[in-house]
This record gives C-alpha cells, structure tokens and sequence, in this order.
C-alpha cells in the first residue's frame, strides 16, 4: 500500500491542476461579461436620455447581473489565490480591476436611473410652475456627488489594468472601450459639480437671491454682445422664481440718460458719466455683467447678486422647444420666426412704442413657457451651447457660484490663452438696428518661427449686407430703420502682442493699443454705406504662438466668437519654419503645402481651442 508521503505529490498537482483550471475558467468568464455589461449599460444610457424609465431600469438590471458574473469570477477565493501566482496573476489582478470598474459604473447608473426620472419623468415635481423642489435638488446634488467619486474610482481601476498577462488581448481591449465611456464621463461630472454643488444657494436654499435678466439685441450690436433689448429682475427663493415687470428705455428712460455709477477698476470702456444703456461695452460678461449691475442699482437703487444674459437668437432656440406663442402686436411668435420677428422687422412695425409694448408682452409669455415643466434636459442644453457662441452669458457676484461659471465655460469671458487668440467684436456706434445684417470674415496669417514667436497678419473683412431702403422719408443715417451703418471694431489680440501696422482697405491708419486687462486691443471706427465692404488689416508678432517641445512644435489658437445672428466666418493658415514638417491634420485642418495647414470655420458659433504640431526633418545636435 502506498504511504501518504507517496501519494500527497500527486495529490497536490492534482489539487493544483484543478484549481488552475477552475481559475482559468473564471478569468476567462470575465471578458464576455464585461462586454455584455458595457452594452447593457449604453442601453441603459440611450433610455435614460430618451426618458424610458422601464428600459432603463431593465438595462441597468441586466448589467448588474453580467457584473456579478465578472465580481464571482475575480474577487472570491478562486481570484484572490490567483492573484499571487506568477504571469497568470497578473491577469488575475487586471481582471479584479475591470470587475471592479464595472461594479463603479454600475452604480453610477443606478443612480442615473433612479434619479433622471425626479426630474424629467411625467410624475417629476422637481420643476413645476416656476418652482424647484429644494429636498429633491439637495438629494440630487448628493448622488452627483456619489457618481462622481464612483467614476474616479473606476477610472483609477482601468487605468491600474497592466494588460500583459494572458488574455492581455481581451482585457485590454475591454479596458480601452471602458476608458473610452468612462472618462469623458468622468471628466464631465467632474467639471459640473461646482456648478451643481453650488445650486441650491443660487436657487434661494439659504436666502433670498436677486438677478437680473437682460435679453440682447444681436441687431445693435456691443463688444459684449447684443445691446440690452429688456431687463426683467428675478427674485428667487426656497426654489421659487418670480419674475418682476420687463423694463426697457421706452418705460424706463433713465437707462438712456448719461449718469455715475460705480465703475469696475480697470475697465477701459467706463470713462465718466455715461448711459447705464452702454454698461455692456466690454467684450467679456465677468467685466460687462458686474457693470450693469452696478448701473441697475444707480436706476432702480437695488442690488442684484448676479446676471444672465440671453440674446433674440438663443431665445428662438428655446422656442424650438417650448412652441409658438400668440403674441399680441406680432401674432404667432415661434421658433422659425422669433429672431426675425423681434429683431429683423423694423420696415414692417415702424411704432417704435407698439414694437416695445409688443417685445414687453412676449417677455412673462415666454418666461411662462419656459418654466414649465418637461424637456429641462433639452433647454439646459441650448443654453450651453449658446454659451460657446457666447449667446448667453451667467455671471454671479458670489465667488463661488462665478467659479463655477467659469469652469464650465458659461460666464462668458475671454479665453486666457497665453499663445494666439483671436477675438473681434464690433460696437455700433451711431445707434441703428443693421448688425442684423453684418457679415464678418477673418483671416489670419500665421508664420511660425523656430523659438515659438510668430509674424501674424489679421484680416478683418465687414460687409453690411443691408437690403434697399423702404423709409418714406430720407435715410438719416441712424434709427430702427436706416441701411448705414458705423462700426467699431475692436480686435483683441494675443497676450504680449506688438502690434506694427494697421491699414484700412490698403491704407495705413494712425492706431493706438489699448490695454484690456493685460489682453492688447486695436479698435478703429469704420462707416459704412448700405452694401459696403471694408477691411481692417493687423500686423503683430506674438512671442508665443507656438510651444517648443523638443524638435516639435505645437502651434495653439484659441478664439472667441461675438453673438451675431449670422456668425462670423474665420480662416487660419498657419506656415512653420523651414525644416519642420506638419504632424498629420487634426479635424478641421487642411493641407497648405508641406510645412502648413489651413482651418476653416463658415460659420463659427463656439469658442473652439485649437492645435497644431509639426516636427524639424534636421537631425538633433
């Protein structure tokens, strides 16, 4: 009979063997899984933004049930032993990773669907009737805060995947798609949530909160924007917003008569007594927003904590989803006419009193419409994108509340690129209603030397595309109903800029460069005849176009557009020095011989931060 000595080496490999295999079908069960799960959780997502509590929650279910294969597989005994053995457990351990990540995201959507239906679901009493629901907004902002700390950790576990032990192929694969999902998510929650932190102190949850509404006129255009068409003040607390009466020049004159207000330090556009009508002269809304408030309180003796500034056009994308409204004077007002309507109608409601009655009676319409309940995803979303167009605008006097503003793009301020920039805006000057008209091109020239510091010439092309005059009386020049027109451009340049020259259809002109908060601007006063074209042209170096990193080149522009009802269009082309060749085309770039490429925008209506990298064909010393 054989000892126990004898038959303990056979029963250990045995014993061994069959835990491998148990092992290896455990780490095997984990890619197929953690495929079935991402899908079920895109499912998941597709329903929850279309709404469909039921599918929602079904896929989320589903995906749970997949991540429990994976967890089983990993983390009980089986994955914990295999952890330690050599070259398969490293896989092990990518695997008890992936399954962890997968348990993270999970939960996030969890919450998601758990929390998308308080507030768009058909039995939401999140928003009703101009009111939000302060417990469920509290309850809300703690589940953002619990995704958040979900997706940092999931991301953290997919990035910790090694990818080279077997399997490495699948694992891997499933940890990029992963990433792929995860990390924009991240990034974004990460991003909102001191907005979303901040929200039930700009709702009114501590106290009484005054705003102030200013909707602009894209068709008399300011530096910032739109002149103000109408001021509407908002009281909010507790969650219930209540708006006051709409106010404008025709029942509120004092916001034409020139007066003192407190200026904001530094400003170069606040020189003395002046109209609170001309507070929104500067280009950025952190600058202008805290001007009008101050002009606000030297006309109606009220202090505001803060501003939004919403333009005609974004107010027409609203009404794509809100629907049309009757409005009395204008009739049916909706999202295919409004900007038309209200701004590009002049010939046909020349009652300066009746156009203002009218504009003043769509305002509580509209504010209605826009604070009922449903679609808040959808109108949320239209003002952000109107904010990259920089058609609307929210600042905030709190610290807190405007630094969120700021990170997530909403305030409505100048890009603080330390490399190129581009941002022009144009100031009507002589008071008409022809910016609805205007047509802007810019074109830029770009030659890129080896440290870094660039030759730029600008280009700024303005065609005022006005149609024939229908006055019965002579076209004075200025008023709601002239085809003239007299501009301001301002061109705000890069940081450190030198300007050189500046020419007016091919001629030189006297400039002076203005100071706008450490940003360089030219600004030169152009009249124009109906159909007129003229062209203001810069040349200026700037000392850090490009960022030099090793033999590369990274040429950076970031650029600010003005709200217009038709946007401006902008050509780049950009040419580095001899030697270097351009590193592929990111999109948008095209071709312009070996050494540049050309970015074209038709029409641009964001704030986009662009680059573009080429690399020296000489050999290093």
């Amino acid at each position: 009979m054989p000892s126990l000595s004898t038959l303990r080496k056979p029963i250990v490999l045995t014993a061994t063997a069959v835990g491998l295999a148990a092992l290896g079908w455990s780490v095997a069960r984990v890619p197929g899984a953690a495929d079935q799960a991402r899908a079920d959780l895109e499912a998941a997502k597709i329903a929850i933004e279309a709404g469909d509590e039921t599918a929602a929650v079904a896929a989320v279910d589903r995906a749970r049930g997949q991540v429990d294969v994976v967890q089983v597989a990993v983390q009980g005994p089986v994955g914990l032993v295999g952890q330690w053995i050599p070259v398969l457990g490293t896989s092990v351990q990518d695997a008890r990773h992936l399954g962890d990540a997968l348990d993270a995201v999970t939960s996030v959507a969890e919450l998601g669907a758990e929390t998308f239906p308080e507030i768009t679901g058909d039995d939401s009493t999140f928003f009703t009737g101009g009111r939000v629901d302060i417990p469920t907004l509290e309850r809300l902002v703690d589940n953002a805060g619990e995704a958040e700390t979900a997706l940092r950790e999931a991301r953290a576990d997919l990035e910790a995947i090694d990818g080279t032990g077997p399997g490495a192929a699948r694992l891997t694969s499933a940890r990029d798609e992963a990433l792929g999902q995860v990390r924009p998510l991240h990034d974004g929650l990460t991003s909102s949530m001191p907005l979303i932190d901040q929200l039930p102190d700009i709702l009114g949850a501590d106290g009484e909160r005054k705003y102030l509404v200013a909707i602009l006129n894209p068709a008399e255009l300011r530096y910032s924007g739109g002149t103000a068409l109408t001021l509407t003040p908002i009281t909010v607390q507790d969650g219930s917003i209540e708006f006051g009466e709409a106010v404008d020049t025709e029942t509120t004159p004092d916001l034409l008569k020139p007066r003192y207000w407190r200026k904001v330090p530094g400003n170069p556009f606040h020189k003395g007594k002046t109209s609170p009508v001309n507070a929104t002269f500067p280009p950025s809304w952190p600058i202008a927003g805290e001007e009008t408030l101050n002009a606000w309180r030297s006309v109606r003796g009220r202090n505001m904590s803060g501003l939004f500034a919403i333009d005609v056009v974004t107010l027409g994308r609203l009404a794509q989803i809100t629907g049309p409204m009757d409005v009395p004077g204008y009739g049916q007002v909706d999202g295919d006419n409004l900007v038309q309507t209200l701004v590009g109608s002049y010939d046909q409601y020349t009652d300066v009193e009746q156009r203002k009655a009218a504009n003043r009676a769509l305002v509580p319409l509209f504010v209605d419409r826009l604070l009922q309940s449903g679609q808040l995803p959808d109108k949320v979303k239209v003002l952000t994108e109107a904010a990259r167009g920089r058609h609307f605008a929210a600042y905030f006097r709190g610290e807190d509340s405007q630094a969120a503003m700021q990170g997530l793009a909403i305030a409505g301020d100048l890009s603080d690129t330390e490399h190129d920039y581009l941002g022009v805006f144009t100031q009507n000057v002589v008071p008409s209603k022809t910016d609805y008209w205007q047509s802007r091109a810019l074109r830029s020239d770009v030659r890129l030397r080896a440290d870094g510091s660039a030759r730029v010439a600008l280009e700024v092309e303005v065609h005022n595309d006005s149609p024939p005059y229908v006055g019965t009386t002579p076209d004075y020049r200025q008023g709601y109903l002239t085809r003239y027109s007299t501009l301001s451009i301002g061109s705000f340049l890069p940081l450190g800029a030198e300007v050189d020259s500046a020419a007016v259809d091919g001629a030189e002109v006297d400039f002076v460069v203005g100071d706008y908060f450490g940003r360089p601007f030219v600004r030169r006063t152009i009249a124009f005849d109906p159909q007129a074209r003229h062209v203001l042209r810069l040349e200026y170096d700037v000392p850090a176009a490009a960022v030099v990193v090793g033999d590369r080149l990274d040429y950076r522009l970031d650029l600010d557009p003005q709200g217009m009802v038709r946007p401006e269009g902008v050509t780049t082309t950009v040419r580095f020095p001899a030697g270097y060749v351009v590193e592929g085309l990111p999109e948008g770039w095209s071709a312009s011989g070996e050494r540049g490429a050309t970015w074209t925008a038709d029409a641009l209506d964001e704030s986009p931060r662009l680059t573009l990298s080429a690399r020296s064909s000489k050999p290093n010393p």
